[in-house]
């Protein structure tokens, strides 16, 4: 028999060891698959929700709010499903607007009484639905492929008309804007770990990754990340909740473009239109997945165009009939095609000194619209009539195999050169 001295020595160890353990095992940072829809040029993830573990495809919006989403398989074992209550902290986290009332006999998700609510969003349509929001179990994987739950995770069960013009295998939005109630400040809270998410976006439906938290990555994206240009993400103080084109400035993330350069040809640019304006929000650069292309105040869109046909008829590339919502086609068969796609003028956004600039190459800037038909994948922004308007907007195919980190702790940006210049894509990016 074991001495009691011995006994609370062992007792002592196993302690010590199981602690060891908890430290070791704490979780750094969470990845989560990304998907191109290529029919609709839309980007998802994956997620679990609930206490059954339901699978839900979600686009992912950098602008957006909260997590909505709209699921009949959700809504038939949602057992595990809570109200967020007017008046708690939940709702005061949540940001929420407004107290609905909805006395449906039993309640389900989206209509329950005395319920923080909000408006969610459809960026592709611009419809807003207003409903109560909610919380339940969220299944998530550390990048060590260990799982965990994320115990109240808020998120809005929304209207089905918010469904119109979703990717076909997606059934709402998660939000990695700037809320407390993003997926990234979510996981930072449950789990103290840096607000920081890296992206790296797929050109195809092959896998790219999101990767939640700081963490090293496989080779050779440890040292792709160790050569990344950074720039500061700045904020729009303008707090605006509408349709698309306005979204809420506020949590969108913008960065600081000085000019566009076209092969070495700085375009010739009003620069209001390239600041925030801090009264109005009108101008400045963002960020947004949500968007197909980077699109363009019209005169600078006008200006570009002008200089990358010019650019491009230098390089003897001929121009063919555009093919809408593309203002400048060309014939195919007239460009060469090397590493970093069709040899076509490099278009820079050049950020706060010469030396930091955000260049993209040919995979990035020409897009297939035809048979023998090639276009710059740049298009025009339609003018906003009822609130500012972003004068620059980099879209999803802009970001596609780049890697690009989101540090929201540190306001700062960093992104790397194309990938396919290293031989490398995102559907190979991961953690180590």
């Amino acid at each position: 028999m074991a001495t009691p001295t011995l006994s609370i020595f062992i007792l002592s160890s196993l302690l010590i060891l199981s602690s060891f353990s908890n430290a070791q095992t704490q979780p750094k940072a969470f990845t989560f698959p990304i998907t191109k829809a290529d029919t609709d040029n839309q980007y998802y993830t994956t997620i679990q929700i609930g206490a059954n573990a339901t699978t839900l495809n979600v686009g992912i919006d950098l602008g957006g709010n909260f997590l909505w989403f709209n699921s009949e398989e959700y809504l038939a074992a949602a057992d595990s499903y809570r109200p967020i209550l007017c008046g708690t902290k939940q709702c005061q986290i949540a940001n929420g607007i407004g107290c609905i009332f909805c006395f449906l006999s039993p309640p389900v998700p989206g209509c329950t009484n005395n319920t923080c609510s909000d408006y969610s969003l459809n960026p592709f349509t611009g419809t807003q639905g207003y409903s109560g929001l909610g919380q339940d179990v969220l299944r998530v994987v550390s990048t060590r492929g260990a799982q965990y739950k994320v115990n109240n995770f808020p998120f809005q069960y929304s209207d089905p008309v918010l469904r119109e013009a979703l990717a076909t295998p997606t059934e709402g939005l998660i939000a990695l804007g700037r809320t407390r109630v993003s997926l990234p400040a979510q996981l930072s809270s449950a789990f103290k770990i840096r607000e920081k998410f890296a992206l790296c976006i797929p050109s195809s439906e092959s896998r790219g990754s999101m990767i939640i938290g700081k963490t090293a990555y496989k080779k050779p994206f440890q040292r792709i990340s160790e050569s990344m240009l950074t720039t500061p993400l700045l904020r729009n103080p303008v707090s605006i909740n509408g349709n698309e084109v306005i979204g809420n400035l506020t949590i969108q993330y913008f960065i600081g473009v000085k000019s566009i350069i076209v092969g070495k040809t700085p375009l010739a640019l009003n620069k209001t239109l390239l600041r925030i304006n801090k009264r109005t929000g009108e101008g400045g650069t963002s960020i947004r997945t949500v968007r197909a292309y980077t699109s363009l105040h019209k005169s600078i869109y006008a200006a570009l165009v002008d200089e990358f046909v010019k650019a491009a008829a230098a390089k003897n590339i001929k121009r063919v009939a555009s093919v809408a919502p593309f203002g400048a086609c060309f014939d195919s068969k007239t460009i060469l095609f090397r590493e970093a796609g069709p040899d076509v003028p490099i278009v820079d956004l050049l950020l706060q000194s010469k030396s930091v600039y955000w260049r993209f190459y040919g995979w990035n800037t020409m897009v297939r619209a035809g048979e023998g038909v090639i276009c710059l994948a740049f298009v025009e922004e339609q003018p906003n009539l009822s609130g500012p308007t972003t004068s620059i907007v980099v879209g999803g195919y802009q970001m596609e195999n780049h890697l690009l980190e989101f540090d929201v702790a540190a306001e700062k940006l960093g992104f790397s050169r194309s990938l396919l210049l290293r031989d490398t894509s995102c559907d190979m990016f991961g953690a180590a």
